[in-house]
């Protein structure tokens, strides 16, 4: 009895058994072929490459590549790839777990069934690594145009529906969805110029910033920061990177936008334009090279030297702007105040953002109250006495400064300042007309006006057998701490009709006369040579 049932159990699930097995692989066969196939499809994320950056002129700044690459799969046939890669991509293949592959070899590896991934690459041109900017390990804009313009440039996904046998080899392509590049921008740089300058700074290996503008019209021709990376940044390793963020040389630092720095007497047209404001009269100083700073009592306080300690003697405005007269600013500035002074700097937004189209700093013209915010004192005559000549706690960007005297070219008409194509925006500064004659006279008088030391113009050296004029304006920024002063001119040309203005910083480069001012006139030359003979 006890065998009879257990043979009746071992039946009923003996026809379960059957009964199932002939449903799944007969009746529903097609049902779980799908299922079981749906095992085997992927959809495989894929992306446009990000858009190219060009120069005025067409050149690529920016450009990216697709690098075709292997991943290896422990069940690849080793023995007809051996018939496709060589012995040493073979060798990389397994001890890396990817290898990068030559167009030729594309299509014998697709044959195979072996689906290949294609890394992005972006190239850039080293000397305009400070505009374009880079990228970050997502693939999205760090810095520079890459980060402003990232919605543009970047390339939009796609999709690829794939069937693969057990293996992992790729059986058949379903759908494909294809996938979008990024838009192109289009800049106003020049790079034929922008390599000029870059190479004329290699030669003096100094940190610097050199930004060329269109007067009119605002656009970037140039803007180069010394030092830049000449290293492709795809194939930067560990020890390489963290030799560059610790360079003391701040390759990184865009300076033009982002470095801020002592004006010196590139400010003196800022402090003048003050002054005329207040005074119907400018005043005449002798200047004996040094001023005295006196208490109500008539006691000296403190001496402020000029620096040149003979002195200039007589010295109107236009000829201390000319010669760039220490003792007259020093005079003008405390008899203003430092509230007059801000209220100028104010106004024309000296130490404001610019508005350009990549990163940039804000300035610091100081008041009473920054100082007492900033500092928890209170403001003395001394600061303001420094401010008269840009020292104290000025600090103002290159591209700042060479803002300010575009707005004097353009009798303070201000084009906003930007790299990529765009319909120029302005903003205006109503002053009289004759304010704006005069601080023209003086800074064209810096590069034209020969003599003696206590006369001539602390440019003309540089200026003095060019066939064009411009006007301009030396300062040389004191730092402390035993180093070289910073060393900058600042100006526009042609004089008649500016159609280029410019600003050349050396840091610690020492006198503005004798470092910023000839290479302006290097710049100068190139954008103007022959064509214009005033």
């Amino acid at each position: 009895m006890r065998y009879k049932s257990t043979l009746v159990i071992f039946l009923i699930m003996f026809s379960i058994l059957v009964f199932y097995l002939t449903k799944i692989q007969i009746l529903e066969s097609k049902n779980h072929r799908a299922f079981l196939n749906s095992l085997l499809t992927q959809t495989i994320l894929t992306k446009g490459l990000r858009g190219t950056i060009y120069d005025r002129n067409g050149i690529k700044l920016a450009w990216s590549e697709k690098i075709p690459f292997l991943i290896y799969s422990k069940d690849m046939e080793m023995d007809k790839l051996k018939n496709i890669l060589t012995e040493k991509q073979l060798s990389e293949l397994i001890s890396s777990g990817k290898v990068k592959l030559e167009n030729h070899q594309i299509y014998g590896i697709e044959k195979l069934g072996y689906y290949i991934q294609y890394k992005e690459i972006r190239r850039y041109l080293p000397e305009v690594l400070h505009i374009i900017g880079y990228l970050n390990s997502n693939g999205k804009g760090n810095f520079g145009l890459e980060k402003t313009y990232n919605n543009i440039l970047d390339g939009k996904l796609g999709s690829e529906l794939v069937f693969s046998t057990p293996s992992g080899k790729i059986k058949q392509r379903i759908i494909q969805r294809i996938p979008e590049n990024g838009q192109d921008l289009h800049t106003t740089i020049d790079f034929n110029l922008q390599k000029f300058i870059y190479s004329k700074l290699k030669e003096i290996d100094i940190p610097a910033s050199v930004i060329v503008e269109d007067t009119k019209t605002g656009e970037i021709l140039s803007m180069v920061s010394y030092p830049g990376i000449e290293e492709e940044f795809y194939s930067i390793d560990t020890y390489t990177w963290r030799k560059i963020i610790n360079d003391p040389k701040n390759p990184l630092l865009n300076r033009s936008t982002m470095g801020l720095y002592s004006p010196g007497s590139s400010i003196k047209p800022l402090i003048a334009i003050a002054y005329l404001l207040s005074e119907s009269t400018p005043a005449t100083v002798n200047c004996k090279g040094r001023f005295e700073y006196k208490s109500s009592s008539g006691k000296t306080i403190a001496i402020f030297n000029d620096w040149l300690l003979s002195g200039h003697g007589e010295t109107d405005l236009i000829k201390a702007l000319r010669v760039s007269c220490n003792v007259y600013f020093y005079n003008i500035a405390l008899k203003l105040g430092i509230d007059k002074i801000k209220n100028v700097a104010d106004i024309f937004k000296i130490d404001k953002k610019t508005g350009i189209d990549i990163e940039e700093k804000e300035g610091i013209f100081p008041s009473r109250e920054w100082k007492q915010k900033k500092l928890k004192e209170i403001w003395y005559p001394g600061d303001t006495i420094l401010a008269g000549i840009g020292q104290g706690y000025i600090l103002l960007t290159p591209l700042q400064l060479l803002n300010f005297y575009t707005t004097i070219a353009n009798n303070g008409k201000t084009p906003i300042p930007h790299i990529a194509k765009s319909q120029t925006t302005y903003s205006n500064i109503n002053l009289p007309k004759e304010i704006w004659a005069t601080i023209k006279e003086g800074l064209l008088e810096v590069t034209s006006h020969s003599g003696s030391i206590q006369d001539r113009g602390t440019a003309y050296n540089s200026f003095k057998d060019a066939k064009y004029k411009v006007a301009g304006k030396t300062g040389t920024a004191e730092v402390g701490k035993n180093k070289k002063s910073h060393s900058w001119f600042v100006g526009f040309g042609p004089f008649k009709s500016p159609k280029y203005s410019i600003v050349v910083l050396f840091e610690n480069g020492g006198s503005g006369a004798e470092m910023a001012a000839p290479f302006a006139r290097k710049i100068f030359d190139y954008l103007l040579g022959d064509e214009y003979n005033e």
